[in-house]
């Protein structure tokens, strides 16, 4: 029988690898993995060819003898790790949702695809799109109903595309990885703020400016250095949250045309954002979607945050948020992060040279330093805390 504390330590030190990974660090974490290995060789020594013959032959004495056929079910399951030979069956990667979406995430965050190449790329051609049937000269019944129209068109032909390959493929497991690759996005806004971070410390405010406006909708010009911070820090938070944790969460509901459809919606609703001129009536139906779509996401967010420092704190700062907010997921999403780091953010900004003044929300520590980093780890590590979870779940692990 496995011990629990095999299980234990290693759980310890796979959170240390994904660790690593996660931020970002050069060096490979070899003591992390020799000391991974070592537990997983105790913990799957029976998975040897001798002692899978043994294990076999033990099963079909029980099983004549009419007794639990648990052991029947791990020798049967033990050809999928072989480490006492060194080999390793990559099928077993491919055998759970989780380990699924965990392989993914980590192909995503090392692979550097290009932005064209992921779903996010296709922002300028659905707000292409937008502008052709969001007319100016067009009454606001048409732009609303353009609005309706157009998102649900687009949607419809991406799962119906997505499906056609599932069931041409007999619904594959390496299919869903691929598109989970093309859908999941983390790595591109967790290097654009960590690139606006590094410029802000080196003195380069332009350059930083610049960069921030790769990922926010608002103008970066007027901008000091605080409100660099503040919007560095919100984009993080959002882009993260609706384009990896919300895909997570909806991948779990719905498969993977749950992950399509949430990643769609958030890039139309980019696309087609209702603060822009003249997309406030053609960008009302996608705006309401993409709420809707984000309250389950938010509410495992907030269960995630029970699990880090001052949790109370965090959903009151949430709950205040969504009341006030005019997203009320969106402020939600802000403010239990913000003030789960007693981080103060919403406040005024440009939209296209007009101001718009948003409630505060969060905490009410000032955005200075490396605030912009502290909000992206800490929204990163909620997804984190959620797959580990989930894993666990899936590998029996916890029952």
């Amino acid at each position: 029988m496995v011990g629990e504390s095999n299980f234990t330590e290693l759980g310890a030190l796979a959170l240390q690898g994904a660790h690593h990974l996660l931020t970002g660090n050069d060096s490979t974490p070899h003591i992390v993995v020799a000391a991974a290995s070592d537990n997983i060789n105790s913990l799957f020594s029976w998975g040897s060819d001798e002692s899978s013959g043994q294990s076999s032959s033990a099963t079909s004495t029980q099983m004549a003898n009419g007794t639990n056929s648990t052991t029947a079910t791990t020798s049967t399951d033990s050809g999928l790790l072989n480490i006492a030979n060194g080999n390793v069956d990559a099928s077993i990667l491919l055998s759970e949702p989780s380990l699924i979406l965990a392989l993914a995430i980590i192909i995503e965050m090392l692979l550097p695809l290009p932005k064209k190449c992921k779903l996010s790329g296709l922002y300028s051609i659905f707000a292409g799109l937008g502008r052709k049937v969001n007319r100016s000269g067009d009454s606001q019944s048409q732009r609303a109903f353009a609005g309706f129209f157009l998102p649900f068109l687009i949607l419809t032909c991406l799962i119906f595309i997505l499906l056609t390959v599932d069931i041409i493929s007999n619904f594959d497991s390496l299919i869903t990885l691929v598109a989970l690759v093309y859908i999941l996005e983390l790595k591109y806004p967790q290097d654009q703020v960590i690139k606006v971070d590094r410029a802000l410390h080196e003195g380069f405010k332009d350059k930083a400016k610049e960069l921030l406006s790769s990922i926010v909708l608002r103008d970066t010009t007027p901008l000091s250095e605080m409100g660099i911070i503040k919007a560095g820090a919100e984009s993080a938070i959002l882009r993260i949250f609706e384009g990896w944790f919300a895909v997570i969460v909806w991948y779990y509901i719905a498969g993977i045309e749950g992950a399509l459809m949430m990643q769609t919606i958030a890039v139309m609703a980019r696309a087609f954002n209702y603060k822009l001129q003249g997309n406030h009536q053609f960008g009302k139906t996608i705006f309401h979607v993409y709420q809707v779509l984000l309250t389950f996401p938010a509410v495992v967010l907030a269960l995630t945050l029970c699990c880090s420092l001052h949790p109370l704190k965090a959903l009151q700062a949430g709950w205040a948020a969504y009341k006030t907010y005019p997203a009320a997921t969106s402020g939600f999403v802000l403010g239990a992060i913000g003030g789960s780091l007693n981080l103060s953010l919403g406040g005024p900004r440009y939209y296209q040279g007009y101001i718009m003044r948003l409630p505060r929300v969060g905490g009410e520590g000032t955005p200075q330093g490396n605030d912009i980093l502290r909000a992206m780890r800490k929204i990163r590590m909620a997804g984190l805390i959620l797959l580990i979870v989930t894993s666990l779940f899936d590998l029996n692990v916890i029952s």
